[in-house]
């Protein structure tokens, strides 16, 4: 099990990073793909913002319009990291209100079972996971790589 304060702190260190990556994307890029079958940067992005709805959905309870985020259509980059900045936020205050015993719950998500601190970590990698596709698109898009967990050839320094 992780524990409630493991977790915030990975978050709030995780996300802050990935904000740091969002930043970096070149604005006018949104609808960027490195081949046909890649995903655009846009919907990328939109997963870091939909990663979020999930996790207080099932993890809080939350019963949430699915719809607005099936139907999710940012019109550009500052909105994404707007949106991004908010439910990052709701989750982070959520989960710190969260008892022990709420995050030892299970929760039934895609035909498993996990358990609540389980699910926000699969979440959370998987956000790393995109995140790493965002550099590699930031680089071909023309942009410089923000430092993620050390120096990159755009920024030296130290993201520890």
């Amino acid at each position: 099990m992780v524990t409630k304060e493991t977790l915030l702190k990975l978050f709030r260190k995780e996300f802050a990073t990935t904000l740091k990556v969002m930043q970096a994307f070149p604005e006018d890029k949104l609808d960027f793909t490195p081949h046909e079958r890649s995903q655009t940067a846009k919907k990328i992005l939109s997963t870091f913002v939909f990663e979020m709805f999930l996790t207080e959905s099932y993890v809080f309870g939350e019963k949430l319009d699915r719809s607005v985020f099936q139907n999710y259509n940012p019109k550009d980059l500052h909105t994404l990291i707007e949106d991004f900045n908010n439910q990052t936020s709701i989750v982070i205050n959520k989960l710190s209100d969260l008892s022990d015993n709420e995050i030892k719950k299970t929760i039934e998500f895609a035909g498993a079972k996990f358990i609540a601190d389980e699910f926000m970590l699969m979440m959370l990698f998987d956000h790393i996971h995109h995140r790493g596709q965002m550099s590699v698109y930031i680089r071909l898009a023309g942009g410089k790589v923000p430092s993620v967990y050390g120096p990159s050839a755009d920024d030296p320094t130290t993201n520890f």
